[in-house]
């Protein structure tokens, strides 16, 4: 693609099974973008679709939820975690579902990855050219989707990082400060959904006491998420954003592991994508 256009793809756990449709359907398009940044499960889905490997993604988001090294309450109590992140970022792309780091780190696609500061409670974002592409894999990757509580922090240059959600949720701002005035945004809510304020209990603020910062990044959040909506929504009355996002009511939470509702989430992110190509299409063109 010879223009510069964004592709911003939200988080949301396992709700990212619907980006994962969502870019199946792109690559069987050959729709390409020269810049992809990513949060979270969103970062995880950009990376597979930037090393070209339109299998993989439904492969971890469903064919694998059920195994019993993928999540669950009793790797929180052994290992602080309730997903398995050794198993998702190590195992999985090295062993049982291979990531191809090869095709990653040749692409010319500016990739980028949202993670959250645990001392600044300030969003980081990481370039995969800026490191070798194993390494991007498991550890920058593994940032960005590991959440305060149920997961340990990941330190990365001597410094720890939390999920990026935490602190931009939909990081267009990120994909116009770096010169790309139009962006197609995949996100993983229904069209009207706004963010409520989280209620932290007793022991996210024990967990969290020595990040204070961090604490109140997650304490805002719904602030911060809302108004991006709300700018998106403008953005998207000037023609100057494409949005992906489930027009069928979702029925998928954060923690989902029912591989029929999340293969149902995936095939919904397939065709409602597929209906939407010609628009797609035509808004490229034209702007």
């Amino acid at each position: 693609m010879d223009k510069n256009i964004g592709l911003i793809l939200e988080g949301g756990g396992m709700r990212g099974a619907y980006t994962s449709g969502v870019l199946a359907a792109f690559m069987d398009e050959s729709i390409k973008f020269p810049y992809v940044i990513g949060v979270s499960a969103g970062a995880s889905n950009g990376a597979n679709y930037v090393s070209e490997q339109r299998e993989r993604n439904k492969k971890v988001f469903i064919d694998h939820v059920k195994d019993k090294e993928y999540s669950g309450f009793k790797h929180w109590i052994k290992e602080k975690s309730y997903f398995n992140m050794d198993f998702l970022y190590d195992k999985l792309p090295n062993k049982i579902v291979p990531f191809d780091y090869e095709t990653f780190e040749k692409s010319e696609v500016v990739f980028k990855t949202c993670v959250t500061h645990c001392k600044t409670g300030k969003p980081v974002y990481f370039e995969k050219n800026d490191f070798d592409a194993k390494y991007y894999g498991e550890v920058i990757l593994r940032a960005s989707s590991s959440l305060p509580i149920i997961s340990q922090p990941v330190e990365i240059n001597g410094e720890l990082y939390y999920d990026g959600g935490i602190t931009d949720s939909i990081p267009i701002e990120k994909s116009i400060e770096d010169k790309n005035e139009y962006n197609v945004v995949i996100l993983t809510r229904n069209k009207g959904y706004r963010k409520n304020a989280q209620k932290l209990g007793l022991i996210t603020k024990r967990r969290l006491k020595k990040y204070p910062q961090l604490f109140q990044a997650i304490n805002t959040r719904h602030i911060r998420y809302n108004k991006v909506l709300d700018k998106i929504d403008r953005l998207e009355s000037e023609n100057k954003v494409f949005i992906f996002r489930p027009i069928k009511e979702i029925k998928v939470d954060r923690l989902e592991r029912n591989t029929s509702k999340l293969n149902d989430l995936y095939e919904q992110g397939y065709k409602e994508t597929i209906r939407q190509m010609d628009s797609l299409k035509e808004w490229i063109n034209n702007i």
